[in-house]
């Protein structure tokens, strides 16, 4: 292969990989109490790992697992939400059954049936959405911009 046809095949792969990135629907799955919880704010993600290949055993609790919905959520649970040192405070993320009838990501108060009280939670659409407060769709663009500017400058 001659160095035009590396350039191409570069230039190609670039936003495609970026794209495959951003289809996968994955949401962090974890669960923690109190303020050493592996689960809790500041969120740490795992180390990253090839998709399909299995967690290392007894690594962390936290693990990223396919989501048919899209949706993920974060669930803060306790008896004072007000207060992020609350020893109470139980913080959950997971995967939706399905997302909100309007389809627009939000955090709010939810009444939970099962339990009979409220919490707070946090819906979002996209890979692993559920790690860190939402960002803007805005922020796709600027990982994929730089690195198309930057194939693009590369060939000429």
């Amino acid at each position: 292969m001659d160095l035009l046809n590396i350039r191409t095949l570069i230039l190609l792969l670039i936003p495609a990989l970026a794209y495959s990135q951003s289809t996968q629907r994955r949401c962090y799955v974890c669960r923690s109490r109190g303020e050493r919880g592996d689960c809790r704010d500041p969120f740490i993600s795992p180390a990253y790992r090839l998709p399909g290949l299995p967690p290392v055993p007894h690594s962390t609790p936290i693990t990223e697992l396919p989501c048919s919905s899209g949706w993920c959520s974060k669930v803060l649970d306790g008896a004072d939400k007000s207060t992020i040192e609350s020893f109470d405070l139980a913080t959950q993320r997971g995967c939706l059954a399905r997302g909100p009838s309007d389809n627009k990501e939000r955090c709010g108060n939810v009444f939970v049936e099962e339990q009979h009280r409220d919490v707070y939670m946090c819906m979002c659409k996209g890979d692993l959405c559920n790690s860190a407060p939402m960002l803007n769709s805005m922020s796709l663009y600027l990982t994929i911009l730089p690195s198309l500017a930057l194939s693009l400058a590369w060939w000429w």
